[in-house]
């Protein structure tokens, strides 16, 4: 390869580099954005107990940390009913088959709340599959199939 080429090289890897920093970005503040909008729905289904005040809500900050986004902060709600709370984690955004992960916790149990696509019909909707080519395009080698005898 000479020199000229290898720059060229070189400068489109920091470029992609850039773009994968800015697609992360703003794939961390959609998350921020679609955890607030859930916030706010739980808040507006809650209201009336909450102007009764029967239930109380608080916000913390947190810190996740995602391997390609790198650590932020994030609003975890406690929720509070009498003396029982259920606080709402945000884990993160970066999961196969969803957007994003919120974890209801509390002395009940916990369970998880996913953040799909609306137009979602079956969990394959869900799930993209990308198939990288080799250096010389061509599929990677599928594994051995394992044989099994049943007895």
């Amino acid at each position: 390869m000479e020199t000229k080429e290898f720059e060229q090289f070189v400068a489109s890897q920091q470029q992609e580099q850039r773009e994968t920093e800015i697609d992360r970005a703003q794939e961390r503040d959609e998350w921020l954005n679609e955890l607030q909008s859930l916030y706010d729905r739980i808040i507006g289904f809650l209201r009336p107990y909450i102007d009764a005040g029967s239930i109380s809500y608080s916000f913390a900050d947190i810190e996740l940390t995602e391997a390609e986004i790198g650590a932020y902060v994030a609003k975890r709600m406690d929720i509070r009913i009498g003396k029982q709370q259920v606080s709402l984690v945000p884990v993160g955004t970066l999961l196969i088959g969803c957007k994003g992960r919120v974890d209801a916790q509390g002395s009940a149990g916990s369970a998880q709340i996913l953040l799909v696509n609306e137009r979602a019909r079956s969990a394959a909707d869900l799930i993209k599959v990308r198939v990288s080519l080799g250096s010389k395009g061509q599929l990677p080698p599928s594994p051995p199939e394992k044989i099994v005898s049943a007895r």
